[in-house]
């Protein structure tokens, strides 16, 4: 008599080796995810800056120019979970987000109503949670907040740590 079939080494096999395909493809996958939504928001935040620059090219002034919501504020994406808030300052506008160095942003922003910032805040509790903060201002500086996580040697949770975002026209928003 001839068995036909899989034995059950066999498929203890195979289920192991899917298994560790999983346990290296998912932290991929996740950091892909991750790089994917910064990305997407960084070209939601391009695309702001124009339609603000069309702004300013038909009314000459900044002043009461919104996101497409009709406010300042708005979550991205629109549709679907939002990994983002993103926030529009304008001159004279009072922020500090992640207490990085926005002193000199600041100090530009409030010597008229020619200037504007946008940040991108990741929303906590998502993917995003610790991928810092986004920021694009109407000189086309840019600049990423990198996020990094770091482990205490006992418990109780791991801290994050924000490393000094500044903006810039050099930047390339990855970090490097």
């Amino acid at each position: 008599m001839v068995n036909k079939g899989f034995t059950l080494i066999e498929i203890m096999i195979v289920v192991v080796i899917i298994a560790i395909l999983a346990a290296i493809a998912y932290p991929s996958y996740t950091k892909y995810k991750v790089r994917t939504n910064r990305a997407d928001v960084q070209a939601e935040m391009m695309r702001i800056a124009q339609n603000l620059q069309n702004y300013k090219l038909v009314n000459h002034t900044y002043t009461g120019a919104k996101l497409d919501n009709n406010t300042v504020t708005e979550n991205y994406p629109i549709s679907g979970t939002a990994f983002y808030t993103i926030n529009l300052y304008f001159s004279g506008d009072t922020y500090d987000h992640d207490n990085d160095s926005t002193t000199a942003v600041k100090s530009r922003l409030d010597v008229g109503d020619s200037s504007w910032q946008l940040e991108a805040v990741p929303i906590d509790g998502t993917i995003q949670e610790d991928n810092g903060t986004v920021k694009l201002n109407d000189l086309v500086q840019k600049c990423w907040t990198i996020t990094t996580i770091v482990t205490p040697a006992a418990p109780p949770k791991p801290a994050v740590k924000s490393l000094p975002c500044t903006l810039s026209a050099t930047s390339n928003w990855d970090g490097r």
